[in-house]
C-alpha cells in the first residue's frame, strides 16, 4: 500500500505542475496572480489541476495508512513547489517587462 500511495501522490504533483506549467507558458510575460485566475487559462488546465489535486489527496490518504506524517510532506511538497514556480515565472516577467 505504500508504494501505491507514492506512486498515486507524485502522480498527482507532475500532473498539477504540467497544468501549472501550461498556465505559466500561455501567460510568459505576464504577472500571474498567486490567488486568483490568470489572465490566460490555457485549454484543459483546470480539468489537470482538478486530477492531479485528487490524486494527490487520494495519495496522501493512503500514506497516511503507513505513517502519519507521510500526508503532511505530500500535501506540502506539491503547493510549496508551485509557489515557487510562480515566484520565479513572476521574477522573470517583471524583468522581460523592465527590458
Amino acid at each position: 500500500m505504500f508504494v501505491f500511495g507514492v506512486v498515486v501522490a507524485v502522480t498527482g504533483v507532475v500532473v498539477f505542475h504540467l497544468a501549472l506549467a501550461s498556465t505559466l507558458r500561455a501567460n510568459a510575460g505576464i504577472r500571474v496572480p498567486f490567488f486568483r485566475s490568470a489572465e490566460v487559462v490555457p485549454r484543459g488546465s483546470a480539468v489537470l489541476r482538478a486530477i492531479g489535486a485528487g490524486l494527490i489527496v487520494f495519495g496522501a490518504a493512503t500514506l497516511g495508512m503507513t505513517a502519519w506524517y507521510l500526508p503532511f510532506l505530500v500535501i506540502l511538497v506539491g503547493p510549496v513547489a508551485a509557489l515557487v514556480a510562480i515566484v520565479m515565472h513572476n521574477a522573470a516577467a517583471q524583468r522581460h517587462a523592465r527590458v
